[in-house]
């Protein structure tokens, strides 16, 4: 089974198009910019954001402060983080700040990122390397 995984992953993922420019290694630079864009979703607050604005449509600030219940400059930080990162946009209306996520694959990446995490949740609930709390 795992021969067949291996393999798989090497005809279909490693020489996909996309990947297959990315020099890999910890001082690359187009690697760093790829650890730099997930981790805009290694955040919990970051990661509520998303998966709320995504389950909702646009919400203002203040309804996402209520619902994650967290100080809205704290809120407000990571709106500024995803936004500058290209995962939300803005549109001000008024004294009012209405935000939503500006791409259809930042919404791919939150499915992937469920149904990985569905398929292997034993074994990410189990990993030593991830910290206790978020």
């Amino acid at each position: 089974m795992w021969a067949w995984k291996e393999r798989f992953m090497q005809e279909n993922f490693v020489k996909s198009e996309p990947l297959s420019g990315i020099v890999v290694g910890r001082e690359s630079e187009e690697m760093c910019l790829l650890a730099k864009f997930f981790n805009g979703f290694a955040n919990s607050t970051r990661l509520s954001i998303l998966l709320l604005l995504a389950q909702r449509g646009e919400m203002k600030v203040g309804e996402l402060v209520e619902e994650l219940e967290a100080p809205q400059p704290r809120v407000s930080d990571h709106l500024r983080c995803l936004s500058w990162c290209g995962y939300v946009e803005v549109r001000r209306e008024g004294r009012n700040a209405y935000y939503c996520v500006t791409d259809e694959r930042v919404l791919e990446v939150l499915k992937l990122g469920e149904a990985l995490l569905r398929d292997n949740l034993e074994h990410v609930a189990a990993c030593d390397d991830t910290e206790e709390s978020c």
